[in-house]
């Protein structure tokens, strides 16, 4: 990796306990480069106003700008208009929206979604609240031995259901195993039986190149915060003729074009579904970002040199501890299977989030105390994806997430300060 990339992220110059960040928990939230700071900046020095409302200058250009960069995420997803992007929160409340506005006034008693194993827990949990309301299954694509989705399930689970499957939501790019998931073949059965497909890529968008037309989702969500855009803004795409039928998710300013004591008309698409005044420096930004973002991987030489690096860095780690038997990766062993991240446990010992301790077991927080003491930042847990933990039947793993600043010296440091840790509390 060029060093002109890693000079751009003000953050990794900080010193903890004199040491230097070592950002190892992008699969979190990525940091962000003096780009993205100074277009912050010029939002609230420059142009700061409420979108849509008003007529002066700087709401006219705050509404430009918010309106241009649903745009730019519309051409990096290869959409076919800005108004198949709707701008949320995060991940999770892209989710929810869909749950709610389509899952509600589509799902039945009797009818089945389908969701995987692997999920994050925004994929899982709406849907068992909406569950309880009406009364549909929740069915669970298995994980097979070798950490990939087991699509002969799905097959059969689709001959043998048919019409009653209305819904399929899949992660593209496991937040715990770095599994890529074939989301194209799975809408394609999905679709088989009209069912409508979503894909969480909340976990590929900043490692792959993703092509809604190509996969033919019908929905997509994914977050600013993990691309190395502010926090406080999501992206749901939804295909045109199936977001303009969908019912309002929240009712309020500017997702009307009319109200009066009878009723009300609702705006064109996206804005009926960004009620309220929304988190408007960090949508447009986030449009900044992708420019920023897009720029910085055609650089690079692509997508491909972008992979080739974080797997070079995956390669590295695991070559560190190669032979010593304590460490256990979870997940795919090769790394030329992996996109982003690389989690393991390490035998003796249990991290935080662990149910049910063994009690021949060390508690880990003298390794995580250790290496965040020496400026290591990395995560231990389920990372919301407990039953994907549960599945293996493996407790709260340690994680190490990789991004495009991330180098080789950065994954000595943690392999080094790990192995300390772990050979001090033996």
């Amino acid at each position: 990796m060029n060093n002109t990339i890693r000079d751009q992220f003000p953050i990794l110059k900080t010193k903890i306990n004199g040491n230097s960040i070592v950002y190892l928990d992008n699969a979190a939230t990525t940091q962000k480069p003096q780009f993205v700071l100074d277009a912050i900046n010029d939002y609230y020095t420059k142009y700061n106003a409420n979108i849509h409302r008003s007529s002066h200058v700087l709401a006219k250009e705050a509404t430009e700008r918010w309106k241009n960069a649903h745009q730019i995420v519309a051409d990096f997803l290869n959409a076919d208009s800005y108004k198949e992007i709707v701008f949320t929160r995060n991940t999770t409340e892209g989710l929810n929206l869909l749950v709610n506005t389509y899952g509600k006034a589509n799902l039945s008693k009797g009818d089945i979604v389908v969701i995987s194993e692997m999920e994050h827990h925004s994929n899982i949990v709406p849907w068992m609240i909406l569950q309880k309301e009406i009364g549909f299954e929740i069915r669970y694509i298995p994980v097979n031995e070798d950490f990939d989705l087991d699509l002969n399930w799905l097959e059969e689970e689709i001959k043998k259901e048919g019409e009653r499957i209305k819904i399929v939501s899949v992660v593209h790019i496991s937040n715990v195993l770095g599994t890529l998931n074939p989301v194209k073949k799975i809408v394609e059965l999905a679709h088989r039986v009209g069912a409508f497909a979503i894909v969480d890529a909340a976990q590929s968008v900043q490692h792959i190149k993703v092509d809604v037309k190509d996969i033919d989702c019908d929905a997509l969500v994914f977050s600013s915060h993990k691309i190395y855009g502010p926090t406080g803004n999501g992206v749901l795409y939804c295909k045109e003729n199936i977001l303009e039928k969908l019912p309002p998710y929240m009712g309020g300013g500017e997702m009307i074009l009319s109200v009066s004591k009878d009723g009300f008309e609702m705006n064109d698409l996206p804005w009926r579904f960004e009620a309220g005044t929304p988190d408007i420096e960090s949508g447009i930004v986030l449009g900044e970002t992708i420019k920023w973002f897009t720029k910085t991987v055609d650089e690079m030489g692509g997508f491909e040199k972008l992979i080739e690096h974080e797997r070079s860095l995956m390669k590295e780690l695991l070559d560190s501890f190669d032979g010593i038997d304590w460490f256990k990766p979870f997940g795919k062993i090769d790394y030329n299977d992996r996109y982003g991240v690389l989690t393991f446990n390490i035998e003796g010992f249990s991290f935080k989030g662990c149910k049910e301790k063994r009690q021949e077991n060390q508690e880990g927080d003298g390794i995580v105390e250790h290496i965040s003491k020496k400026g290591i930042c990395v995560r231990e847990g389920f990372h919301c994806a407990e039953p994907l933990h549960d599945a293996f039947n493996v407790g709260p793993t340690m994680r190490a997430s990789f991004g495009i600043y991330n180098n080789i010296e950065d994954v000595k440091t943690f392999a080094k300060s790990l192995k300390e840790a772990v050979l001090s509390t033996y």
